[in-house]
């Protein structure tokens, strides 16, 4: 009995050392310059969860006239990642001398970005309360955004914005629907699956395997334009497996780990139960059950009598509509129930560009732009 209650106990260290092991990537580095600050908070909310101090970082890059200005007052704008973007992103964007050139001229508009960290234990924190990463989004909402409103002059939720492409796009467009209250609008471009029926090829709610389809073929999770496949889900899934600390895709810090950690209720273990067998492709319905809270079109659906006011006028998304992962599918019903929802109706402006693929069209200056123009509006009319 005491062996046994050893080999148990050793068990359970190994599984939660595990865990705990996989947590959190290290800092990365951001180079010095005159408009960008690096800010480090210890969350509240993630430590109570994690059971130990889990810090937030993010960069701040502000406007070119922020010093030179005391009394002026900027809108801000989240930036989201694409897939475990770190908020060293900053880099790449002031090192490109057309970008950095145009913002510092007085062409470039006020506008004060903060650009989120994607790290997080699974891959991808998605920005959002998860079973298992922890409450992230209480993170975002109750931590990060009183904290900057209280350094930075801003002008608060009137003006408050999130953008980003890809996994960016959907954690943009998901928390200006789950959040309606703190966000004046989104910019999302070419978001991850809106609708789990169309989770890329995969209709999560009647399909049985993620690898194979009904007609007995494997499916594709990439194309070209023309629609050539690729990559196949088999072999993505093969990928994240090998990456895996226990040898399966739950842990691998890959897509479809971090779809299913946030999607996924927690098993006792502390890890997401798996929606998927990792190696035959087989689907869980009961852990599906739990991804339909996370389900855009359905949030949508569900509670658009509530929500629909609240983000009137707060809408844009744009798609290619040869997205190279098949996303413009799920877009595509969202943008249809959208234009069909009544009480109220619908403005939000969603574009389709056809022949275009993943995130072919997300530009920083555009959203930057974008921003600009509707705070100089929202500005007079006050």
């Amino acid at each position: 009995m005491l062996a046994r209650r050893a080999l148990f106990l050793l068990f359970a260290g190994m599984l939660f050392s595990c865990v705990r092991a996989q947590t959190f990537p290290d800092p990365v580095t951001v180079n010095a310059h005159p408009l960008v600050e690096t800010v480090t908070l210890e969350s509240e909310a993630l430590s109570a969860f994690w059971d130990r101090p889990v810090k937030l970082i993010f960069t701040v890059l502000l406007p070119s006239d922020y010093a030179n200005a005391p009394n002026a007052r900027y809108p801000v704008r989240y930036n989201v990642a694409g897939y475990a973007g770190r908020y060293d992103r900053v880099n790449r964007l002031l090192g490109d001398a057309e970008f950095a050139d145009w913002w510092t001229s007085d062409a470039a508009p006020g506008v004060i970005t903060v650009f989120l960290d994607g790290s997080g234990p699974f891959g991808d924190s998605y920005q959002l309360n998860s079973a298992s990463s922890g409450p992230y989004g209480d993170a975002l909402i109750e931590e990060i955004i009183p904290y900057v409103d209280e350094k930075y002059r801003t002008r608060g939720v009137a003006a408050r914005y999130v953008d980003g492409c890809s996994t960016g796009g959907w954690v943009s467009l998901a928390l200006q629907l789950f959040y309606p209250d703190s966000f004046a609008g989104t910019y999302s471009y070419s978001p991850d699956p809106v609708s789990f029926k169309r989770m890329q090829l995969i209709d999560m709610y009647a399909d049985t395997n993620a690898f194979v389809n009904r007609a007995g073929l494997l499916r594709p999770s990439r194309r070209d334009i023309y629609g050539e496949p690729d990559l196949l889900i088999r072999d993505e899934f093969a990928e994240e497996n090998a990456e895996g600390i226990d040898s399966t895709y739950v842990t691998g810090q890959g897509q479809w780990g971090a779809w299913n950690a946030l999607y996924s209720p927690r098993g006792e273990d502390g890890r997401p139960l798996p929606a998927f067998d990792g190696v035959t492709g087989t689907i869980d319905p009961e852990v599906v059950e739990h991804w339909k809270q996370y389900d855009l079109l359905l949030h949508v659906q569900d509670n658009w009598a509530e929500l629909g006011p609240k983000v009137a006028g707060k809408l844009y998304v744009w798609m290619g509509d040869m997205d190279n992962y098949y996303l413009n599918n799920a877009m595509r019903d969202f943008d249809a129930y959208l234009k069909t929802a009544t009480a109220p109706a619908s403005d939000a402006v969603i574009e389709f560009s056809p022949m275009k693929g993943h995130c072919t069209e997300y530009s920083h200056r555009e959203v930057l732009e974008r921003i600009g123009e509707r705070s100089v509006t929202s500005t007079s009319a006050d």
